[in-house]
């Protein structure tokens, strides 16, 4: 069996923004044995190939500079758990080769995926992965403070400027807090944003259920189809957001443990967390991807690429969807009657 050659040492070097890493081998693996490895670490997605020079055959490894420490671990384990992946793969018949290999690199690329946790502060301030802008959150946030102004005074939880003015005073808060540089950080970033998906997600209930009622009752929005279907939309899009701010904080833990100490087990599974191969190393949801998530819920009242897994995010589901359910329908038929 082939395998790293223990009385040979490692060699590292640095090319621009790489680490090259040389695995000598034992003995001297033949071109079957070479070509399989290649295949299966090209088809698994594993940056390795097999080199021979000076009549020593290595395994080179290439890893950015700047990768987190797991991730260089499991890069590097997965290169050598290919190795025996190879010597199997060189010894079977070419009729049964593809079966085979295919179950070896969706294992390998399962390991691989699976022990990409953390993820180094450096890797997240050079590429952005799981990093939210502060500006998508508060253009998401001044949209539904304007939604909430638009909206007749009947809709609002006391004088019509006070639950803006309270959303907006926590944003500022949070963005604030975001850039303190104290131990508390954390903590204080947590309660505020807390704060306004509370804020959110209740007044969201209240407008939601005003409509509701206007709509059975007959309120004064409710006798002309113009301002019934305005009035609708905009308690839909209050309700998208709010439930979208929901989501992205409950989620894993919250924007700041998905980064840097996700859960073992997702609380919302996206396509990339389900097939890590569609995205790239370190993937993590961004609020965007929680806004799409509501829209969704919302038009198709029922999970399409997100699946809940959490209990908590069924029952948030299910409220936004019966929600939406109860305004969209509720709006369109009110506005047939009002048409005829």
């Amino acid at each position: 069996m082939t395998d790293i050659d223990p009385h040979a040492d490692i060699e590292v070097a640095t090319a621009g923004e790489q680490v090259i890493a040389r695995i000598p081998l034992t003995g001297q693996p033949g071109p079957e044995w070479q070509e399989s490895y290649d295949r299966l670490a090209r088809v698994s997605r594993v940056p390795a190939v097999v080199e021979t020079r000076d009549e020593r055959t290595s395994v080179v490894v290439r890893v950015p500079a700047s990768e987190s420490h797991r991730d260089v671990t499991h890069t590097m384990d997965s290169a050598r758990s290919l190795i025996a992946d190879a010597d199997q793969a060189a010894r079977r018949p070419g009729a049964s080769l593809g079966a085979a290999d295919s179950i070896r690199m969706w294992w390998t690329a399962r390991k691989a995926a699976a022990g990409r946790k953390s993820i180094a502060k450096t890797e997240v301030v050079r590429t952005g992965l799981g990093a939210d802008s502060r500006w998508v959150l508060a253009i998401a946030l001044a949209a539904a403070i304007t939604v909430l102004l638009l909206l007749p005074p009947r809709f609002s939880l006391g004088p019509n400027w006070l639950v803006p003015a309270i959303e907006g005073v926590l944003l500022a808060g949070i963005l604030i807090a975001g850039l303190m540089h104290s131990s508390r950080r954390t903590a204080m970033v947590r309660i505020l944003s807390s704060a306004l998906v509370l804020v959110l997600v209740a007044s969201a209930a209240f407008v939601t259920t005003r409509l509701v009622i206007d709509l059975l009752e007959g309120g004064p929005e409710t006798n002309n189809a113009a301002d019934l279907i305005k009035v609708g939309f905009s308690v839909w899009v209050y309700t998208v957001i709010s439930f979208a701010f929901l989501y992205w904080l409950m989620d894993g833990g919250g924007p700041e443990s998905r980064i840097w100490d996700p859960p073992e087990f997702p609380d919302l599974a996206f396509p990339q967390q389900l097939n890590p191969q569609v995205a790239q190393p370190g993937w993590r949801p961004k609020f965007i991807d929680y806004l799409y998530l509501g829209f969704t819920d919302a038009t198709a009242f029922s999970p399409t690429d997100v699946m809940p897994l959490a209990r908590w995010a069924k029952v948030a589901m299910t409220i936004q969807s019966v929600a939406s359910l109860a305004v969209g329908g509720l709006v369109i038929a009110r506005a047939v009657n009002i048409f005829k």
